[in-house]
């Protein structure tokens, strides 16, 4: 008799595993308000609209973030490069002092996430990149220090 709960319970797994990959979930198409063209002026918080952090990597050089006055985008100047990206942003405050910061960073597809902590002057950073478009994508992740300019 313990045999058949089992085996029945066995059964519906499978049976639910067939029926999840031969009718998968249509792809999530971005709409326009989650898009960089429909995001609000609210994007960026009050306290960090207009300000430059300038950030500084354990591993290696840094560079500057400045989030625009108008709360829509962020300028990345590469230290060591000069390299200067101006991309849509999204910034999510955790807690007080402390954000998500997220933004593509070139061309190629790099995506750069941090937890800015400016209670502690730490950043966490992580980018998401590929070599060339048919490369897989590789992950980084860098720590270091963060702190306002102005």
């Amino acid at each position: 008799m313990g045999r058949i709960p089992v085996a029945a319970l066995l059964a519906a797994v499978a049976l639910t595993a067939v029926a999840c990959s031969a009718d998968p979930a249509p792809p999530h198409r971005v709409s326009a308000s989650e898009s960089a063209e429909g995001m609000s002026p609210a994007a960026i918080p009050a306290e960090l609209r207009g300000r430059t952090a300038q950030l500084t990597y354990d591993s290696g050089p840094g560079g500057t973030a400045t989030f625009s006055d108008d709360g829509r985008t962020l300028t990345y100047v590469a230290a060591d490069t000069g390299r200067k990206t101006t991309a849509p942003v999204v910034v999510e405050p955790i807690e007080s002092g402390i954000f998500l910061v997220t933004w593509a960073d070139d061309d190629r597809g790099t995506v750069v996430s941090q937890v800015q902590d400016y209670r502690t002057g730490k950043v966490h950073s992580t980018w998401t990149r590929r070599s060339d478009a048919n490369a897989p994508s590789g992950i980084e992740s860098r720590l270091g220090s963060v702190r306002l300019t102005d």
